[in-house]
């Protein structure tokens, strides 16, 4: 099937998670993407890995990490910091169409290959800028990860068990995939819109923008009715049944979303009495008497094993699941329907299994088509075929390690 974005070119100076993932997911819709790294080291996540297959300290391959973020792409390497290697990249910008980056604030000006200095050369050109905290204000220069940004956008003060004192980072990078995949939907916009106006323009997209934007069903509660919020373990601030409870094999999670589902769920669990009890018969009730609620509730799911208590919640129409570990997730039947765990072949790594591509389409689709690149995989193949230097002209850079 055709490619949604098939023609697209996009010049890839991303380095990370938020960045690299935004260029993935343009990729896996069938961007050109031309991923730029540093040569000899490349990109930091080549050495971030957490298991024993893939060795983080390799970086022509690179962990574990950067196999998962990077696929799709071409990658080369060229030194920035060089005359030469600037001059290529302006080279390469009046060939794209989008340009990314993910530098601190100012970093890309002083490089001479900020927006305006690309625009010079293609004045088409959709320049996407991701930041910590955004490009201007008082934290614009204050460098900033995702961590970091979880802290400071209130995240940690919501994650951990109730009463918990220490601060407790989500075990996903909240803020990293949030602003990579808001800054996706920013540079689609803006390409929609150049086909309309026929002129390229800058956006940008911040972490702690993205995250506060995740955050979004909170701000009423707190900004304007002053609310608390503190962690509840595996629930929710504002609904309640909405949660994990323990089985007596494990756990498994149900969420009653309305008062209708509630009452199904009392009828399920064979205490109909919990439906009408005073306390309870509205989720604004639910939410004060959590304490009581909660404990009376979890008394019940010890009973029964995860999978019986399953079964009985899907005959009555009971939202629920299963608390999965990691492996057992990605072996879920419906992730295997949904083609979103796929096997490629990487020339030094093997057979490597990553996510597959999240949107689906009528009339055309997503595709993995590379593996993730080692490090300067495609650079004489960029050089050669999108800017026609000769091998003699490559050669010269690489002994004079602009690339």
């Amino acid at each position: 099937m055709r490619k949604p974005l098939d023609g697209i070119k996009v010049l890839d100076f991303t380095h990370g998670v938020a960045g690299p993932y935004c260029t993935m997911l343009l990729a896996d819709l069938g961007c050109d993407v031309i991923k730029i790294e540093k040569p000899e080291r490349g990109d930091a996540t080549r050495y971030m890995n957490i298991s024993e297959r893939f060795r983080g300290d390799i970086p022509r391959t690179g962990g574990d990490y950067f196999l998962a973020i990077n696929r799709n792409k071409r990658a080369i390497t060229v030194d920035v910091k060089t005359e030469e290697g600037r001059a290529l990249c302006k080279e390469l910008a009046a060939w794209c169409d989008v340009a990314v980056q993910n530098f601190r604030p100012g970093v890309m000006k002083r490089l001479g290959l900020d927006f305006a200095a690309l625009k010079e050369v293609n004045e088409r050109i959709i320049y996407a800028n991701l930041s910590a905290y955004g490009r201007k204000g008082p934290l614009a220069e204050k460098p900033g990860m995702d961590v970091a940004v979880q802290a400071r956008s209130g995240v940690m003060r919501l994650t951990g068990a109730p009463d918990s004192v220490d601060p407790i980072r989500p075990g996903v990078s909240l803020a990293d995939f949030g602003g990579g995949a808001f800054l996706a939907m920013a540079v689609l916009t803006a390409l929609y819109d150049r086909e309309r106006t026929g002129e390229g323009q800058e956006v940008d997209v911040s972490l702690l923008d993205a995250t506060m934007s995740l955050l979004s069903n909170y701000a009423v509660a707190v900004i304007d009715g002053a609310a608390e919020l503190k962690p509840v373990g595996s629930g929710h601030p504002q609904l309640v049944p909405y949660q994990a409870f323990p089985s007596k094999d494990g756990f498994i999670v149900i969420s009653a979303g309305t008062n209708k589902i509630y009452r199904a769920l009392c009828e399920a669990m064979e205490v109909p009495e919990l439906g009408e009890d005073e306390r309870f018969r509205t989720n604004q009730d639910r939410v004060r008497n959590r304490d009581e609620l909660v404990p009376l509730m979890s008394e019940i799911t010890l009973t029964r094993t995860t999978a019986e208590w399953e079964e009985i919640f899907d005959q009555t129409g009971v939202p629920c699941a299963p608390v999965n570990t990691m492996a057992e997730a990605f072996a879920e039947e419906q992730l295997l329907h949904n083609e979103m765990i796929c096997a490629i072949d990487h020339p030094e790594a093997g057979e490597i299994h990553v996510t597959g591509v999240p949107f689906k389409f009528g009339s055309m689709a997503g595709d993995i088509r590379r593996p993730p690149p080692v490090l300067g995989e495609h650079t004489d193949q960029v050089l050669g075929e999108v800017l026609n230097y000769d091998a003699e002209r490559i050669q010269a850079l690489r002994k004079n390690r602009v690339i």
